[in-house]
C-alpha cells in the first residue's frame, strides 16, 4: 500500500511547526501569534489604512474567532492595540505597536531564514512545491518574475 499524501503533508507541516515553535519561543510567540502579528504589520504598511480584525483573518487565512482570541493575547503583551472602528460599530481595528513591530521584524528574519533552510532540501523543486501547495489550497499559482542578469 502506498503512502497517503495527506498524512505525509500533515507530518511535514508538524515538522516545520516544531522548528518554528522552537525558534519563536524566545520571543514569547506561538506560530499562530507570529503569523497574525506579522500579518497586521504587513497589512498596516501595505494599506496605510486601518486593519480590521476581519481583513487580518482573511489575509492570514485564519478563523475569525481564533484571530480574535489571539489578538487579545497580543494586546495583553502590548504587541498590538485594538479599538472600535469609527465608521462600523461591529468592526475592530488592529494596530501593531512599536514593540510589536520590533518583535515581528526580529522574529521574522529568523523565521524566514529557518523556512529557507527547511525547504532548501527541495533544491530546484522548491518553486514547484510551492505551486503545488497553492493548487491544493484552491489558489492560483503565483508566477514569479526572475530578475534579468546584469
Amino acid at each position: 500500500m502506498g503512502e497517503i499524501s495527506g498524512f505525509l503533508l500533515w507530518r511535514a507541516g508538524n515538522t516545520w511547526q516544531r522548528k518554528i515553535r522552537k525558534l519563536l519561543k524566545p520571543y514569547g510567540l506561538t506560530p499562530a501569534q507570529y503569523l497574525l502579528l506579522a500579518g497586521v504589520g504587513s497589512l498596516q504598511l501595505d494599506l496605510g489604512a486601518p486593519v480590521t480584525q476581519v481583513s487580518l483573518a482573511r489575509h492570514c487565512g485564519t478563523d475569525q474567532m481564533m484571530t480574535s482570541q489571539i489578538i487579545r493575547v497580543l494586546q495583553q503583551a502590548n504587541l498590538v492595540r485594538r479599538s472600535k472602528h469609527k465608521g462600523d460599530g461591529r468592526a475592530v481595528i488592529i494596530e501593531i505597536t512599536d514593540k510589536g513591530m520590533v518583535a515581528a521584524r526580529d522574529a521574522g528574519a529568523e523565521v524566514e531564514a529557518a523556512d529557507t533552510a527547511f525547504h532548501a532540501v527541495l533544491g530546484e523543486n522548491a518553486e514547484s512545491f510551492a505551486d503545488a501547495l497553492h493548487v491544493l489550497m484552491g489558489e492560483k499559482i503565483r508566477r514569479r518574475v526572475k530578475a534579468a542578469a546584469l
